[in-house]
Order: structure tokens, then sequence, then C-alpha cells
């Protein structure tokens, strides 16, 4: 999985402000949307006969129409000063742009260490332990039965935000092999459940994977088009 570069980007919890993405989650330092830079304009010098100031400026329009022409390859050589536009916020699978001067700061293919806590949006996750062998589980429906095994994962769910939040199981993937694993729709396993600011639960999630099957690690998500972080299992 591939992080995207640090910056600004629309916050997804509200378009209509800016975010800043730390090159490994969404930080609480927002920003509204600033007006573009105006154009440098040549302005003729005093004292210059009239034929003259009509060459500079048929020169300057010239040279405005050519830096135009030119800005994306300037922004991309040089960084832009002014204050960060709208763009679309990439998605955290995606690679930084070429050229960029930002770059994340820690490999986003190398999973958080074993029971670190990790954020993606407005919760925090950090893995209690896991379970695995189980081909049959009573669910609120009637026994549900694996087409593999089960693999569950027992978590500390916080929200870390200021508002209540619904976690969902099923936005969880775990990860074998670099292949992904969607979780198993139980109503007993954390299907969808409110959280309030600055409290957490203890819920599972649990997978249906080929027997003998060994999980690297489990991605977690705030919501499911958060960018996700992942932890080793």
């Amino acid at each position: 999985m591939t992080q995207p570069a640090a910056g600004w980007y629309p916050d997804p919890s509200d378009p209509s402000r800016q975010r800043y993405f730390d090159g490994t989650a969404w930080t609480d330092n927002y920003a509204p949307f600033g007006p573009p830079a105006p154009a440098a304009q040549t302005a003729p010098k005093p004292g210059m006969s009239r034929g003259l100031k009509v060459g500079l400026a048929a020169g300057a329009v010239l040279l405005v129409g050519v830096g135009l022409l030119n800005s994306g390859d300037a922004e991309k050589a040089t960084g832009s000063t002014s204050a960060p536009s709208a763009q679309a916020a990439p998605s955290p699978r995606s690679s930084p742009s070429a050229g960029s001067d930002l770059r994340p700061a820690k490999d986003p293919d190398v999973p958080a260490p074993a029971g670190s806590a990790v954020r993606d949006g407005k919760f925090e996750f950090q893995v209690l332990g896991v379970e695995r062998g189980a081909t049959s589980i009573d669910d609120a429906f009637g026994p549900e039965i694996a087409k593999g095994e089960f693999f569950t994962v027992r978590i500390r769910v916080t929200n870390v935000g200021d508002d209540a939040r619904s976690f969902s199981a099923t936005n969880q993937k775990l990860i074998i092999n670099g292949n992904e694993y969607e979780a198993t729709s139980l109503l007993d396993n954390g299907w969808m459940e409110d959280i309030n600011p600055g409290l957490g639960i203890d819920t599972q999630v649990t997978f249906d994977i080929p027997k003998g099957a060994v999980p690297t690690a489990i991605e977690f998500h705030d919501s499911m088009f958060s960018g996700g972080a992942t932890v080793a299992l």
C-alpha cells in the first residue's frame, strides 16, 4: 500500500475547507480554500515613448501567455508559495505526483508494529488479540459456516473526534500474502455501532480465510472510503 504525499487536501468530513495530511493520517489542522495568487504584470517605466510602451505591453502579454502555458511545470519544479488550491484528495494507494517536493514520513508499504495504536480518520485502533480455527460461529440468525476457517481479530476502537461516529467491522480488511480479505457480515461482529467522542469499544472483526493461511496485517478504516492504517499481526 502506497501512501500519498503529505500536503493540504479537501477535508473528507467537510468539503468547504482543507485539511492537512501528514503522509500517514489526517491531522486536526484545517484551512479555508485560498484565492489564486494574482498574475505578475510588468508596468511600463515612466518617461518612455508611446511606441516603446506599446512594445513593452505586447511583450508582457506574450510573457504572461507563455507563463500560463508553463505554470503547471513551474509549480511542480519549484512548489507554490500561495495558499493551497482545491484538489481532489488522493487515494492512499496512489503514488505522489512526479516532481513533488513532499515525501511520506515513512515507507507506506511497511505496517505499523504489532500492538501499535494507529489512527485513520477520527478513530484510533489497537489490536488486542487474535483467534483462529473455528469453522462455525453462532450469529443472531443461526450458525455461520466458514468456507475455509474463521480468523477473528479482537480490537479496541476509540473515537478521537468531536462528534459521534459509526464503526463498522465490514470496512476492515485482512492482508494475507498481499491479498485483501473482506470481513464477514456477522451481526455479533461489530457490524455497526455508534461511538461518542472520547469513548471507545472493545469489539472484534472476523474473516473467512483459507485453512492454514497466515495473515500478516490488518488494515483499519474509519469509513468505507477512508485511507486506512495498517498494523502487523
